[in-house]
């Protein structure tokens, strides 16, 4: 579904909040499964809590893997050495995270407040075992995501071009980031005049849908 033209059909329609979050979560959903997407690709933030006297927000682009209406649940994977793992396990947990998903050509953009969990075990394995070996690289370096290299070249990533069957070593890096969506703001800045909502999503699943001033 093309999102410009979805998104403007909604908007010529009597009661567009009322059919907002399906449009939204089925927006989510093409992300998850097209790799063209202008919603493929996120920013996912966190907070990094490591010097208490100076915590910081961290924001990094992620590959959204899943989109759930029905739980409202969101999911990228990643490698269990990275920061974002550390920041999210350094509190309670879930903990509190963002995502933000932009089209530059539309000027249409999703923020999603929620609950970040890390997922591993029998979930984990389901998805890894249908992870292609070229995907599967990103789980196999030997020295953790971010780590410093005092050398005037890039590492190298030869180690992580291996058979299948070698492949299998990552699993042990691999996992899923699960955010269970809380709060939704989308804004669509149009030529002939902007326009925004919020979407509060209740415990019991119930919604709260209402335009706000752009």
């Amino acid at each position: 579904m093309e999102l410009q033209s979805a998104f403007d059909g909604l908007l010529q329609s009597d009661q567009p909040l009322s059919g907002l979050d399906d449009l939204i979560w089925q927006s989510l959903r093409d992300g998850a499964n097209s790799s063209d997407h202008p919603w493929n690709l996120g920013a996912f933030s966190t907070i990094d809590s490591a010097h208490p006297q100076f915590p910081r927000p961290e924001c990094r682009t992620v590959v959204l893997r899943h989109a759930d209406q029905q739980r409202r649940t969101i999911d990228f994977y990643t490698d269990v050495r990275s920061d974002k793992i550390r920041q999210l396990n350094s509190g309670h947990s879930p903990a509190l995270a963002c995502w933000m998903f932009y089209d530059a050509t539309t000027k249409i953009q999703l923020r999603l407040d929620g609950m970040a969990e890390v997922i591993d075990g029998e979930q984990a394995d389901e998805v890894w075992k249908q992870t292609a070996p070229d995907s599967r690289a990103s789980y196999l370096s030997i020295g953790p995501p971010g780590e410093r290299v005092n050398d005037p070249l890039p590492p190298s990533t030869a180690d992580r071009f291996v058979t299948r069957e070698e492949s299998e070593r990552g699993r042990k890096n691999f996992r899923i980031v699960r955010t269970t969506v809380r709060h939704a703001d989308w804004l669509y800045l149009r030529r002939r005049g902007h326009v925004r909502s919020v979407i509060d999503y209740d415990a019991a699943g119930a919604i709260d849908a209402f335009w706000v001033v752009p």
